[in-house]
């Protein structure tokens, strides 16, 4: 058996050690999902077929406390699963422009909305529960296939932060979206505090 000379096995410390700096300094330390998320998400039981309303009754369910543990009403969140997360089939499938599904000529998402007539309500009734609301993006159901523009990267993370003022982001590995460091970036940017869930 033969050992490493004193100058290989300092290198190989030196080589950990700055792949242990490289992987820290990748790391977003905004003190959000230290733990994972813990709650619901809209396509593990309902798939394609959801809506506003659907939404809204489960967030009500979350933070009812009809259930006692230990005698003490107690609410879902109160045990930790507080966040609900609206999966795919949010969008105006095929009202997009030029080809893209659900964009709009200056890369705006199109809501679909007689399912979702009002989307900001859907995270205004979470937040007045004390949940947070999760939303979904390069979706599956109806993906982009055209290349994604810099502008639906912009206008999608406005409406998430801003016109609907969602707490986290689900990001799939369906459509052409694909740049996290892009998504992330633009979010960071906003100031607002965004959980991202990478589902690629």
């Amino acid at each position: 058996r033969r050992s490493l000379s004193p100058r290989a096995a300092r290198g190989m410390r030196g080589a950990a050690w700055a792949a242990l700096r490289v992987a820290a300094v990748a790391a977003l330390d905004d003190g959000l999902a230290r733990t994972p998320p813990m709650g619901w998400r809209s396509w593990n039981h309902f798939g394609p077929w959801v809506n506003q309303w659907i939404m809204e009754g489960v967030m009500d369910g979350m933070a009812s406390r009809k259930r006692q543990v230990d005698g003490v009403p107690t609410s879902l969140c109160d045990l930790g699963y507080c966040d609900v997360g609206l999966d795919d089939a949010w969008q105006a499938c095929g009202w997009g422009f030029e080809g893209y599904h659900y964009h709009d000529a200056r890369g705006r998402p199109i809501v679909n909305q007689w399912t979702f007539p009002n989307m900001a309500a859907i995270t205004a009734k979470a937040h007045g529960l004390n949940l947070t609301a999760g939303w979904y993006g390069n979706n599956c159901i109806c993906k982009e296939d055209k290349n994604a523009t810099r502008s639906m990267y912009e206008q999608d993370v406005h409406y998430l932060t801003d016109v609907f003022e969602f707490d986290g982001v689900k990001l799939d590995n369906c459509g052409t979206q694909l740049d996290l460091d892009l998504w992330s970036s633009l979010i960071n940017a906003t100031g607002r505090k965004v959980v991202i869930e990478n589902c690629h």
